[in-house]
């Protein structure tokens, strides 16, 4: 039985290690790559992971269920990663790195038409001009599909902050995009498609 990452959760509660050993295949790259939005130290980003699970595991019986296994685990690593960053003496402490410039043309297989092209290669720029905030509130809104209360407790800010950098953040995409920016599926898919080109895609686990 294929059991999703919620009922997985609730196994593992009472200790069953079966369950969480299913819950770290299932989420470790999502952690890491998020992870490494924040710092390029990989074995850092490592050693927050497994330092997340083996705390989980400990303090299993002072844990409650949640909701999104997903979005606990990225919040709780955020935490993690911050208070190494800043044990570590980095001078920038927990501060989402921008988007990498590839200057890589979009996926002829998903973005087949020149609008497009051009669109997305605006979107980039555009993104590559974003606070780090803004640009982790893009990412994590259109790649990860969360919502601003998911965001919000993620990121651990009010919900009006984050509706306020997120529509800052898209009303200066419209801005540089136009007309071919207007409709909200279509914002969608290129958003994703363009987040997917600019992700920090080279670092091996």
């Amino acid at each position: 039985m294929d059991f999703t990452s919620e009922e997985l959760w609730i196994q593992f509660l009472p200790g069953d290690h079966l369950a969480l050993d299913a819950i770290v295949k299932r989420h470790y790259n999502l952690l890491y790559q998020y992870g490494c939005k924040f710092t390029r130290d990989a074995a850092l980003v490592k050693d927050c992971i497994q330092d997340l699970f083996l705390y989980l595991w400990h303090k299993r019986n002072a844990i409650n269920e949640t909701a999104s296994v997903e979005h606990y685990l990225m919040k709780a690593l955020r935490r993690r990663l911050g208070k190494a960053l800043t044990k570590s003496g980095s001078t920038e402490g927990l501060s989402f790195i921008e988007f990498k410039d590839a200057n890589a043309t979009p996926d002829d297989q998903l973005i087949q038409q020149e609008q497009r092209a051009a669109l997305a290669d605006r979107i980039r720029k555009c993104i590559l001009q974003l606070s780090k905030r803004q640009q982790e509130i893009i990412y994590l809104r259109f790649y990860l599909n969360a919502s601003a209360a998911e965001i919000a407790d993620i990121m651990q800010l009010n919900r009006q902050s984050v509706y306020n950098l997120l529509n800052d953040a898209l009303n200066k995409l419209r801005r540089h995009t136009g007309a071919y920016f207007k409709p909200t599926i279509a914002l969608s898919i290129v958003l994703i498609l363009v987040l997917s080109q600019l992700w920090i895609s080279d670092l091996a686990i």
